[in-house]
């Protein structure tokens, strides 16, 4: 079967979604480096975030709205295109998965949207308000951290990851089997995160969040390199089932 409008089609969405992801997903991560001021105290207890000041908000602000484009808006382009691709092997995991991602896709991205709107603003507020009331300002920016950074990001989020990660590594083990390892290393990793995050410990946690993040974006640079290979490959290409044909 030759290449089709459909497989071009999904394969632009696909490069396009992957640079977004790492574009605006890698200036995110830098982002948030920055309003954390590069502290390590800030990183274990994210609320003490909170006496920032004015900088440190709005450096939140952009990481937060960033992170909506790179880690979730794009993720769930890519889910959708990887679902097209790949739906074909085995139909049931393929839908299984893609329900993960777009869930997470949907909870992550509202996380971060609230935050991106929420967090800074409550952060000038304890910048301006007097000793009375910082107490509790400080006090509604640890819920908010404790629901999206916690809550969410590094645990729903972590588990829905991990399911589609699995799925993934399943769907790829035939003929990808690089990637597939590295899907399936993901997984692992996404899942054992969650469960430390739940135990509450930090540490631990936030040093595998690096090795995540780490091979995340090893994962997307790979899966870029495929689609951009892929152009004009002939149907019996090694990556034929990835590249719709």
């Amino acid at each position: 079967m030759g290449i089709t409008l459909a497989s071009e089609e999904t394969r632009t969405v696909g490069i396009g979604a992957l640079i977004m992801a790492i574009g605006a997903g890698m200036t995110s991560n830098l982002l948030f480096l920055a309003a954390f001021q590069f502290r390590v105290d800030w990183f274990l207890e994210p609320s003490g975030l909170i006496g920032g000041g004015a900088t440190s908000a709005e450096f939140l602000r952009w990481a937060s709205a960033l992170d909506l484009v790179g880690y979730y808006l794009a993720t769930g382009a890519l889910a959708y295109v990887l679902w097209r691709r790949l739906r074909v092997r085995r139909p049931l995991i393929a839908d299984l998965t893609t329900i993960a991602a777009i869930s997470y896709t949907l909870a992550g991205g509202v996380g971060a949207a609230v935050l991106a709107t929420t967090g800074p603003a409550l952060m000038h507020e304890f910048a301006a308000a007097g000793p009375m009331h910082k107490t509790l300002i400080a006090s509604q920016f640890a819920v908010l951290i404790e629901v999206v950074w916690r809550g969410i990001w590094q645990f729903l989020d972590a588990i829905l990851l991990a399911i589609w990660w699995l799925g993934l590594g399943l769907l790829l083990s035939r003929d990808t089997v690089g990637l597939s390892r590295l899907s399936f290393v993901l997984s692992f990793c996404s899942g054992v995160g969650a469960m430390l995050n739940l135990l509450n410990f930090d540490l631990a946690r936030d040093l595998l969040l690096g090795v995540v993040f780490t091979l995340w974006t090893t994962w997307w640079i790979w899966l870029l390199v495929i689609f951009i290979r892929s152009r004009g490959e002939p149907p019996d290409a090694r990556y034929g089932h990835l590249t719709g044909h």
